[in-house]
C-alpha cells in the first residue's frame, strides 16, 4: 500500500491579502520617512521628491484595492 502524502495546507487568500497590505503600508511608511528625512537635510531636489512621492502614491492605490477585497 502506498503512503499518503501530507499535503500542507495554505492559507486562506484573505491572510495573503492581509499580508500583502501590511507589507505595502511598510515600505510605504519607509519610503516616506526616507524622503522627509532627505527633506529636512536639504540633499533632495523637489522634483525627485515629487516623483518619490508619487511612487508612494502608487502604492497606496494598489494597498486601498486589496483593503477594499477583504471587506
Amino acid at each position: 500500500m502506498a503512503s499518503k502524502r501530507i499535503v500542507a495546507r495554505r492559507g486562506s487568500e484573505k491572510d495573503l491579502k492581509a499580508e500583502t497590505v501590511l507589507k505595502l503600508s511598510r515600505k510605504a511608511k519607509a519610503e516616506v520617512a526616507k524622503l522627509l528625512v532627505r527633506n529636512e537635510a536639504g540633499t533632495i531636489t523637489r522634483v525627485r521628491l515629487d516623483a518619490g512621492l508619487k511612487e508612494v502614491k502608487k502604492r497606496l492605490k494598489v494597498m486601498t484595492h486589496f483593503v477594499r477585497q477583504l471587506l
